[in-house]
């Protein structure tokens, strides 16, 4: 994945304490618990679920290769024993900063990882570039819309996922001069329990932010230690964020 060097710092907003299963999965809620996924996450593997501007301590981490800077949030799932995932799509529901949001190039950057922990990158297993589209959510809070930024992968950039901890990173792009100067985006967070709309199996492993520019490589996102906490005087989220995976499980 590209790392765009320049930036010119990052918004966090708040901070809040990670909270953590003891287990190896958690499995997602069912449809009847939470309603059906977006109808954007179809097929839908994994969704972690709607960002509530109105709920418990809302957040959001900078996600971007942008003129602004690069930064990206790894997201842990996990696919449960005895399924194989045929990945065929990724997106992410981001915070836009400018008062009209674009693409340039309209794609969207996405990568699956295995092993991250605190400062380590882990091991890129698949990750590329997809032609994604951006459509408002209907949601906004802090002075700025929310858009999912969602790509489908080519025939040739499918792959597939065995039973195991993985982190996803879904990057909105915008590096054309003169449309993305000022253009920044943010990945929500989801705080209420259950989360709105939630699907799929989630890891019990935390999250990481990776900002080159800033000197953060691979930090927790949650918890104590968090970036989070650390930021702005602390103030709540970070422990889940609004992305998802498109594709097919398989049982075997």
């Amino acid at each position: 994945m590209k790392k765009t060097s320049l930036a010119v710092g990052f918004l966090i907003l708040a901070a809040f304490v990670c909270v953590m299963s003891p287990t190896i999965f958690r499995i997602g809620l069912s449809a009847s618990a939470v309603a059906a996924p977006p109808p954007y996450c179809k097929p839908c593997l994994f969704y972690g679920g709607d960002f509530d501007p109105n709920g418990p301590t809302p957040n959001s981490l900078r996600n971007q290769d942008a003129l602004t800077g690069y930064a990206a949030v790894y997201v842990a799932f996990g696919v449960p024993p005895n399924q194989t995932w045929t990945v065929g799509g990724f997106f992410s529901n981001n915070l836009a900063q400018a008062s009209v949001a674009e693409l340039g190039p309209p794609e969207i950057e996405w990568s699956i990882s295995t092993g991250v922990s605190q400062g380590n990158a882990g091991t890129v297993i698949a990750s590329g570039t997809a032609k994604a589209s951006l459509t408002p959510t209907g949601r906004s809070w802090n002075n700025m819309n929310e858009y999912t930024v969602l790509g489908r992968l080519s025939a040739n950039q499918i792959f597939t996922l065995t039973s195991g901890h993985y982190w996803m990173t879904a990057v909105p792009v915008c590096n054309f001069l003169g449309v993305c100067g000022g253009q920044y985006y943010f990945l929500t967070d989801v705080e209420d329990v259950p989360p709105p709309h939630a699907k799929g199996f989630e890891s019990a492993d935390v999250h990481y932010f990776y900002a080159p520019a800033d000197s953060d490589y691979y930090v927790e996102t949650g918890g104590p230690s968090g970036i989070c906490s650390q930021a702005g005087g602390g103030g709540g989220g970070c422990d889940k964020f609004s992305v998802g995976l498109l594709g097919t499980a398989q049982t075997n």
